[in-house]
């Protein structure tokens, strides 16, 4: 916290935010962070999973000096993962994060293996394998039969119902979501899920594993998309709006966002985290693909991992360049489409990106996804990177004014009824009966 450059009175907040954030309780008193105990001393961590999530996970681990087992199908991806990881160690050099010394203390701590055998005597395991409820099941059964019964489970999924989850297990009690944010060794922020069943030791687990290396875990209940990613679709969705239906270029977008304040621009970090992701995330919930996402997936423009998703990148030094062809799909599906939402100006296009993210939050907070909005907003600054002079995207929208907050997004509502994203939280209705009361 002592690093974030914010103004006193935002910075104030945050300090609370964080104090709120350790004193975490799960629902129909079944526990809280008084209560709850570690089930012994934390040793031997293990990672499932070589890709990008998972070797991230693995290197946050074994810095902090766990004994870290990471774990792949085969010799082959064994091997791609650990050049993978050396390509890793050369780069955070290069920027100073790491020095040769806290490299091999990393390099001391980690293991290899492809066998699951090896990790009966894990203390906690956390598998960061493809985004496949299916596919974990079925790891979680096998793990289920080979590690101790004290072992807590960890998945780092980042939609998937918990719940549904856990029904492999013996015990259901021991699941819990552990879900880093991409990089997840330089990201500090950690989203902790809780499912029906999951325990109050599983949770401290969580958190005290999250505390050693160096992280902020936040509790959140279990929800499609959880909390953060929640809010991010619901930002990413109207992002794409402006494009397939107001004919904007991905270029300007970005432009408005990084000038408001943002570090980057919203179709930027969606080529980064890849559209295939997004695609992957939708299906597992149900949510429909846009026009945009539809064309681009037609063409396998899946982001910076294809050199082509929003922007195309050079092969050799991946510089992000702006596109013809996306410029070309955006007229051909925008032309000729009706705006019932009128944006005249830049704050306009940032009001409509983020007022209805707000009201996201809003319903979160009413379903009892989140305990306390300042928790949401300690969120998106360290794990999204929203500017942290603004305070996050409920201390913004609170800033705006409820009265102005609750008439725009009532206005857009009546506007687009049938639009999910206008679906007003009891909270903008409230602000709204009270604005038109104040007027009588």
């Amino acid at each position: 916290m002592d690093k974030i450059k914010v103004p006193e009175d935002v910075r104030n907040y945050l300090m609370e935010a964080y104090s709120l954030s350790q004193q975490w309780s799960l629902p129909n008193e079944r526990g809280n962070y008084e209560s709850a105990k570690v089930l012994g001393e934390i040793r031997e961590v293990a990672v499932i999973g070589g890709g990008t999530m998972g070797r991230g996970i693995a290197i946050a681990c074994a810095r902090a000096g766990y004994k870290t087992i990471l774990v792949e199908n085969d010799q082959k991806a064994l091997d791609w993962c650990q050049r993978e990881l050396d390509i890793t160690y050369t780069r955070e050099k290069q920027f100073k994060r790491l020095d040769d010394q806290k490299i091999l203390k990393i390099k001391s701590a980690l293991h290899f293996t492809t066998n699951l055998e090896d990790l009966k005597n894990c203390d906690l395991i956390i598998e960061a394998v493809f985004e496949n409820m299916k596919l974990k099941k079925e790891l979680f059964s096998k793990l289920d039969r080979i590690c101790r019964d004290d072992c807590i489970f960890g998945t780092n999924t980042s939609s998937l119902d918990i719940d549904e989850m856990s029904l492999c297990l013996r015990n259901n009690t021991k699941l819990v979501g552990i879900h880093f944010f991409n990089p997840a060794n330089l990201i500090k922020m950690v989203e902790i899920v809780y499912g029906s069943n999951t325990s109050q030791n599983a949770v401290a687990t969580a958190f005290e594993v999250c505390k050693t290396i160096k992280k902020l875990p936040v509790l959140v209940g279990n929800c499609p998309a959880f909390l953060f990613n929640r809010l991010l679709a619901v930002y990413l969705e109207q992002t794409e709006k402006l494009l397939y239906i107001y004919g904007l270029t991905p270029q300007h977008v970005d432009e408005i966002v990084r000038n408001f304040g943002f570090l980057m621009g919203p179709l930027t970090m969606a080529d980064m985290n890849g559209i295939d992701v997004m695609e992957k995330l939708k299906k597992e919930n149900n949510w429909p693909l846009n026009p945009i996402e539809t064309e681009l997936l037609k063409r396998k423009r899946y982001g910076r991992k294809t050199n082509k998703g929003f922007y195309k990148y050079d092969e050799k030094t991946h510089k992000k360049e702006n596109d013809m062809e996306v410029e070309q799909i955006i007229r051909e599906i925008s032309n000729g489409i009706q705006t019932n939402i009128q944006l005249i100006c830049d704050q306009d296009v940032i009001n409509f990106l983020l007022y209805p993210m707000v009201n996201e939050g809003f319903l979160c907070l009413e379903e009892g996804i989140i305990q306390h909005e300042c928790l949401i907003d300690i969120m998106f600054i360290l794990g999204f990177g929203w500017p942290p002079s603004i305070g996050g995207p409920m201390r913004f929208g609170r800033s705006v004014g409820m009265d102005k907050l609750s008439n725009t997004l009532s206005l857009w509502s009546s506007l687009e009824p049938k639009d999910r994203a206008y679906k007003l939280s009891e909270t903008v209705k409230k602000a709204k009966l009270e604005s038109l009361r104040s007027k009588i």
